[in-house]
């Protein structure tokens, strides 16, 4: 078979491999799509190994599939042509920290410990596989928006229209929220948020404070106007976007943080505090967030292959990354592995 590996400065190779062998808990899978995800990104661009992903090792976390062969052992639930979404954090013994290289960018991966609702998850027949491949990344976004506990009456700002951000609003409006703002500040990933149900603020073109009062109405605190916001979604990582909402943040409000900060960002507990206001972060997701967003894929709740902008061939995975690492005119760049 052919498997993308990376080797840190020198980039990615397409090689040759071995399947592998089917043990008789596990099942093989014939990867047919498999996304770029920002920390593959990352990884790729800085080269240095060790960071999640081994030189020399096969990688890719974010993948739909065909069960190909099924070991004697595992459930009968499972079975051969099933179409299948693939949670990486399980999909090996060795557990998250492996879960980078979990094999996406290979044309067969196996399953070890297979089971649905486990590290497999039916998609059903007629699933478009350019939805499908959104699982894993769509789950991570679910994951941080309902971590806060949303209220369906409440108003919400999505902050970022990257796949996260986008996954987080297109979770809440499948889920039956009607007030989800996204702000971004580029009108193309913008409009992508409009197809999904949400209204949205181009913080270039007007003020974070006075665009979100125009859409959500103002409350009065100690004398300063502020915007009826219940909770905000960090999606961006922008430490000025952060200060932003510290700024204008109404009391009782949450803010939930999904985004991977680079750099450290200051926060006034003084504000925290008087306000009232809960912070939280949110990691990964839970089987409960992925059988709602299996749920969200197969019922075509929202339009979220609006997400995948370029596909490319494995042999063209190089170029692939050079598309995603540039980042113009791309939300989710995805690899056609049949």
């Amino acid at each position: 078979m052919k498997a993308a590996v990376y080797y840190g400065k020198e980039g990615i190779r397409v090689e040759e491999k071995a399947v592998p062998q089917v043990g008789e808990k596990d099942v093989l899978v014939r990867n047919l799509r498999a996304g770029i995800c920002g920390t593959d990104i990352n990884i790729v661009r800085g080269g240095a190994g060790n960071r999640g992903i081994s030189i020399g090792a096969e990688f890719g976390h974010e993948m739909v599939g065909e069960v190909v062969e099924i070991g004697a052992a595992v459930a009968n639930e499972v079975t051969k042509g099933m179409i299948v979404g693939i949670n990486p954090v399980t999909a090996k013994r060795a557990g998250r920290r492996q879960s980078l290289e979990a094999s996406g960018f290979s044309e067969y991966v196996l399953i070890e410990d297979a089971a649905l609702n486990y590290n497999l998850y039916d998609m059903g027949k007629d699933c478009s596989l350019e939805s499908a491949v959104l699982m894993e990344p769509m789950s991570v976004g679910r994951h941080g928006a309902f971590r806060a506990n949303p209220k369906p009456t409440d108003k919400i700002v999505v902050l970022g229209a990257g796949p996260i951000g986008m996954s987080a609003a297109a979770s809440l409006i499948a889920e039956g929220f009607p007030n989800v703002c996204v702000v971004d500040t580029n009108d193309w990933r913008l409009q992508k948020a409009e197809h999904l149900g949400a209204s949205v603020l181009n913080t270039i073109k007007q003020d974070l404070a006075a665009g979100l009062s125009a859409h959500f109405g103002e409350v009065n605190v100690y004398g300063q106007v502020v915007p009826d916001v219940d909770l905000f979604i960090d999606a961006a990582g922008a430490p000025i976007l952060f200060k932003q909402v510290m700024a204008i943040v109404k009391p009782g409000a949450k803010i939930s943080i999904i985004a991977v900060y680079k750099d450290e960002v200051p926060v006034s507990l003084a504000q925290v505090m008087s306000k009232e206001v809960s912070i939280q972060g949110a990691s990964g997701y839970t089987d409960g967030d992925i059988r709602k967003v299996v749920d969200h894929i197969i019922n075509k709740k929202t339009d979220i292959a609006t997400m995948v902008t370029q596909v490319f061939k494995l042999d063209d995975i190089e170029k692939a990354f050079d598309v995603a690492i540039k980042g113009e005119g791309t939300v989710k760049v995805i690899v056609d592995l049949t």
